[in-house]
C-alpha cells in the first residue's frame, strides 16, 4: 500500500513538500472489503495544503478512485483529512468531518503474562495484534459503530500484560470520555468480571481524553499537522552500498526501506510512545571511504501539550536507549557513532569523523617528510665525518719501503 500512495503524492500539488505515507491500520467494512487508514505528511512550510484540491488530484490519478495498483477501490469511500465527495441526483457535495475525537485507553489483562517486553520479539507482536482485532472489534459492535474509526495499541508492559492503547472517532455532540468509558466497560463486562472477547480477563481500566481537533468546514487557511518532524541520519554496516538503493523503484530499496521503517516503530515502546506517529526512509546514500549504507529517514511525532516542542535530544536519547547504544536495529548492526537527529548529535559525528580522517591524512605525510629529512641529515653527517677523517690523514707523511712497509717519517739522527 505504501508503495502505491507513494507515487500519487509525488505527482501532486503538495510533491515539494511531501515526506511519505504509511498505511497504519487495515480494518473490516461494511461489505468482504477492506478500510485502510494511511497517515501521509508534508512539510507546511515549504507548501499550503488544500485538502479538496488534493482529492481531486488524487481521485484523477485512480480512474475517479476505483483503481490503486492492483487494488479496486470503492469509489465513496476516499477520505483526505475528513473530506470527501458523495454523489447525489443533483451534484456531487462535499461532506466535511471535524477533525477527529482521540482517547487514551489503559487496562491489565491478569490472565496473560507478557515474558518477552521486547517490541520486535513475536511473543510481544502477537499480543499487539489479538488485543488490536478486539478493540477493534469491540468498538465496531457497540453503538458507536458509525463513528468509530480504529484503535491501536501504543505499548505493552509487564506485570501481567499492561495495555497502552489509543482509539479514534469521529467527532460528534454525543461522544464524549465518559461514554467510551461507558461503552468500554457495558461490553467487557459479564457476571466474572471484565473480559475482552473471551480470551483477556481485565483490571484496573480508565479512559482519558487524548486529542481533540475540530476544524470549521468553512476553514480556507492552511491546516497545520501539529506535528513535530525529525530528520535521523545513521549508518548501517551490514548492508552494503549498492547503487539499486537510490532507485526508489528497485525491489532492495522497497525492501530495506520498508525493514527499516517497520525496526523504527521501536518508538512504541519508547517514553515518546504516546506522541510517536511513524517513521519514514526517505533515502539511501553511500559513506565515504567505507562500503556501508547511510540512511536518510524522517521521524513524526505530536507536539508534547506541556511545552509544545519535543527535543532533538531526546529523541536522541531514546532511540540510543532502545538499540543498545546504538549498535543494533532489528538485524541491521549500526555504526555507533554515526546517529544525528535533526542535525544534532553529543560527538557532532559526521564533522569530527572527516576532520580527524584529514588529521590522520597530514600526519601521515609529516612523518614522511620528517623521515627522510632525518635520512638526509643522517648522510649529511657521514660526509662530514669522512671528509675530517681524509684531512687528518694528511697530517702525516708516510713512506713506503721497497718491501711493502710504511715507516713515519722521523728524524734519522736520532736513530741509533
Amino acid at each position: 500500500m505504501n508503495h502505491y500512495l507513494d507515487p500519487l503524492f509525488k505527482r501532486s500539488s503538495i510533491s515539494s513538500a511531501y515526506t511519505g505515507c504509511k498505511a497504519m491500520t487495515f480494518r473490516s467494512g461494511s461489505r468482504d472489503d477492506t478500510k485502510v487508514d494511511a497517515v501521509c505528511s508534508y512539510n507546511a512550510s515549504l507548501a499550503s495544503f488544500d485538502r479538496e484540491k488534493l482529492y481531486q488530484e488524487l481521485s484523477t490519478m485512480t480512474n475517479n478512485v476505483t483503481k490503486l495498483g492492483h487494488y479496486s477501490l470503492d469509489r465513496s469511500s476516499l477520505y483526505i483529512d475528513g473530506f470527501t465527495l458523495t454523489d447525489s441526483p443533483a451534484t456531487k457535495k462535499p461532506v466535511l468531518t471535524e477533525g477527529k475525537l482521540g482517547y487514551r485507553l489503559n487496562f491489565r489483562i491478569v490472565n496473560e503474562n507478557l515474558t518477552n517486553p521486547d517490541s520486535q520479539s513475536p511473543e510481544y507482536r502477537a499480543a499487539v495484534e489479538s488485543i488490536t482485532n478486539k478493540m477493534n472489534q469491540l468498538y465496531h459492535q457497540s453503538d458507536l459503530r458509525d463513528q468509530f474509526l480504529t484503535c491501536r495499541i501504543t505499548g505493552l508492559r509487564p506485570g501481567s500484560i499492561v495495555v497502552d492503547c489509543q482509539c479514534f472517532f469521529q467527532p460528534d455532540p454525543n461522544i464524549n470520555r465518559a461514554v467510551v468509558e461507558r461503552t468500554f466497560q457495558d461490553r467487557t463486562s459479564n457476571t466474572t468480571g471484565l473480559w475482552l472477547g473471551s480470551s483477556y480477563r481485565l483490571q484496573e481500566f480508565s479512559v482519558d481524553t487524548l486529542e481533540l481537533s475540530v476544524e470549521a468546514a468553512t476553514h480556507k487557511t492552511p491546516l497545520k499537522s501539529g506535528k513535530e518532524n525529525f530528520g535521523l541520519n545513521f549508518q548501517i554496516s551490514n548492508l552494503p552500498y549498492s547503487p539499486e538503493l537510490q532507485d526508489s523503484s528497485s525491489q532492495m530499496y522497497q525492501e530495506n526501506k520498508e525493514k527499516i521503517e517497520k525496526e523504527l516503530e521501536v518508538f512504541r515502546s519508547s517514553h515518546l510512545k504516546n506522541q510517536f506517529v511513524g517513521c519514514t526512509v526517505e533515502s539511501f546514500g553511500p559513506v565515504h571511504g567505507k562500503g556501508h549504507t547511510q540512511v536518510a529517514s524522517v521521524c513524526k511525532f505530536t507536539l508534547d501539550p506541556p511545552s509544545g516542542t519535543l527535543q532533538e535530544q531526546k529523541v536522541f536519547e531514546e532511540l540510543k536507549l532502545l538499540t543498545q547504544g546504538f549498535t543494533r536495529l532489528g538485524h541491521y548492526e549500526l555504526q555507533e557513532q554515526s546517529l544525528v537527529v535533526e542535525g544534532y548529535s553529543p560527538l557532532k559525528t559526521d564533522e569530527p569523523e572527516s576532520k580527524r580522517s584529514e588529521l590522520q591524512f597530514w600526519a601521515i605525510i609529516l612523518i614522511c617528510l620528517f623521515t627522510l629529512l632525518g635520512f638526509i641529515l643522517l648522510l649529511l653527517l657521514c660526509f662530514l665525518v669522512l671528509s675530517c677523517l681524509r684531512r687528518k690523514s694528511h697530517l702525516y707523511q708516510v713512506q713506503q719501503g721497497l718491501y711493502g712497509l710504511y715507516f713515519p717519517h722521523l728524524n734519522t739522527g736520532k736513530v741509533h
